[in-house]
């Protein structure tokens, strides 16, 4: 079936099929690409929320440890008898550790505040500018303190708590240690992070607002209910879709806040290259495909269909349409072509039209000269029959003889008309028989045709040749009465005319040799008078016309005038 298809529709085919695994394969390729790129952002968001999460944890140990140097220092110790020092030297004790605390506020990389509780519970030492009340609990570890959560603070904050070691069992008259760290050191960190990373970072805890980072450009969904499924491990990846945009999202467990450290990367962002020379390729395929497309229609408007209008042409020709001719394209090319087969198809119809007129002129010669052929030998036997009763003064007959060879040779003089019908020619051949009738007088015949066949149109001296071979050749020794019948009918697609004697019986290899002599282009000796009718008959009616011998229910001879339609004869092929 495909190759049945126009050349235009396999061009196209064949360009589909040769781009399709083109893009098969870069798909695939992208794709194995994007997951490439996609693994290499989740390895490189992971190891930098380690390195991150490692520097948050060393300052946070940091300050930790700061709290249980302090706690275990020997001026805090003292703190537990200030009561017992003179006011100088408790002054002095409390500047000395005040001082020591806001060295370590200078120094430390966290926003923190430092606060040391006596044991009387109505004093403290303080970094921040509002003394903090003592805590009813204690923080051990670091603790989230949410702002307006009844706090002291303006502000959330990191929290622990840690007392000496001496007065462990009673925690009144304890001294308690306490570092704050605020939740702005903790959105610097994570600035620093998100600048590194160019995403965004987030502290996030499934009973407390995230920690959003203060101070980047950067404009992330964070409105979003973000609700990390943690596994057992400590870190890991997620990828959502958030509207219109995906989304990686790294995140690393803090050991120390109790709280998970998530890295935001929009992939748009990362894999906008991939995308961009994604879509310039696909962009590319189709335009090489309208183009594939655009120069197929382009060869088949240019090329085939000249080509194919030049084979119709031919084809065309080929069948008998002589009068085919082409319009003249504007190409140079098929111009020329098309230009010459028009030349070329006025001479070829010239020519042929000159063929066809010579043949007619050929098929006229070959009538009249048929028709001649008869007339000498007719006109031969009348003269000698008017011969013979003039010797003898039988006038009537010589009267007889003339009237009738009279009207035969007016209608044989009437050469302008090519045709009659077969009841003019009947009148003839009844002339005809009355002649023969008066020299042979036990001769009869009869005439019995149908109506509508008599209005057909023949040739003239069709049926009188096969009459005179009747006489001439099948009657002639008859010792009895003779006889001659006429008659005939109408076929399907044409007609038949016998005439019918009582001569002689004939054999079967006389019919066979008669039949062949219809045939031959040779001249006979005999029966040149069938021969002539059925040659006529050819030329005038085709093929399937002519003569046809046979044995008669009367005894003698059979011809039969068929004729049977021949459609490719009559259209000139």
């Amino acid at each position: 079936m495909f190759k049945q298809k126009s050349l235009f529709y396999k061009m196209v085919v064949s360009i589909i099929l040769f781009l399709v695994p083109v893009v098969i394969v870069y798909t695939y390729s992208n794709m194995v690409s994007e997951r490439v790129v996609r693994d290499e952002i989740d390895t490189r968001n992971i190891n930098r929320l380690d390195v991150s999460m490692n520097r948050l944890e060393a300052d946070l140990w940091q300050v930790s440890q700061f709290l249980v140097a302090l706690s275990i220092d020997s001026d805090t110790n003292r703190l537990r008898n200030i009561d017992l020092l003179s006011p100088y030297d408790s002054i002095e004790l409390q500047q000395d550790i005040q001082e020591k605390l806001l060295l370590y506020q200078q120094l430390s990389t966290f926003l923190v505040d430092v606060t040391i509780f006596f044991p009387d519970g109505e004093r403290q030492l303080s970094t921040m500018m509002k003394s903090p009340e003592r805590p009813e609990t204690l923080s051990p570890s670091w603790t989230y303190i949410a702002d307006g959560e009844g706090n002291d603070s303006d502000r959330p904050y990191f929290v622990q708590h840690v007392k000496d070691s001496i007065t462990h069992h009673n925690e009144n008259q304890a001294v308690i240690v306490e570092a704050r760290i605020y939740i702005e050191a903790v959105q610097h960190h994570l600035n620093d992070l998100a600048l590194a990373n160019d995403g965004y970072s987030f502290l996030y805890h499934p009973h407390h607002e995230l920690i959003k980072p203060v101070g980047t450009n950067h404009e992330f969904p964070l409105d979003y209910n973000f609700s990390l499924q943690l596994d057992d491990e400590e870190r890991g990846t997620e990828r959502f879709t958030l509207g219109q945009d995906d989304y990686t999202l790294s995140y690393i467990s803090s050991t120390s806040l109790d709280w998970v450290l998530v890295d935001l990367v929009p992939l748009e962002d990362v894999l906008s290259p991939i995308a961009t020379t994604r879509t310039w390729f696909y962009a590319t395929g189709f335009v090489l495909l309208l183009l594939g497309v655009a120069a197929a229609w382009l060869l088949n408007t240019q090329l085939l269909q000249p080509i194919g209008t030049l084979k119709d042409a031919i084809l065309q020709f080929k069948r008998g349409h002589y009068y085919t001719r082409m319009a003249v394209p504007d190409q140079k090319e098929f111009a020329i072509a098309m230009s010459g087969f028009n030349d070329m198809a006025d001479q070829i119809q010239t020519l042929i039209e000159e063929v066809y007129e010579e043949k007619i002129r050929s098929q006229q010669a070959t009538l009249k000269l048929l028709q001649a052929q008869i007339d000498p030998h007719f006109l031969y036997n009348c003269l000698f029959y008017i011969k013979n009763m003039a010797k003898i003064n039988n006038t009537d007959a010589v009267e007889a003889m003339a009237l009738h060879l009279g009207d035969y040779f007016r209608y044989r003089t009437e050469v302008e008309k090519e045709e009659t019908t077969v009841e003019e020619e009947l009148k003839l051949v009844n002339n005809f028989l009355a002649i023969h009738s008066l020299r042979k007088r036990d001769l009869s015949y009869s005439m019995n045709l149908p109506e509508d066949l008599l209005k057909q149109p023949i040739p003239r001296l069709l049926i009188q040749p096969i009459v005179e071979n009747a006489i001439v050749h099948g009657i002639a020794d008859v010792e009895e009465r003779a006889e001659i019948r006429i008659h005939g009918k109408l076929l399907e697609e044409g007609w038949q005319i016998c005439v019918d004697d009582n001569g002689h019986t004939v054999s079967t290899d006389s019919l066979a040799r008669i039949q062949k002599l219809l045939e031959s282009q040779e001249e006979a000796m005999n029966h040149y008078g069938l021969r002539n009718v059925h040659q006529r008959m050819r030329h005038r009616f085709g093929a399937n016309s002519g003569l046809v011998v046979g044995f008669s229910e009367l005894g003698g001879l059979n011809v039969t005038l068929l004729y049977k339609l021949d459609k490719a004869y009559q259209n000139g092929e």
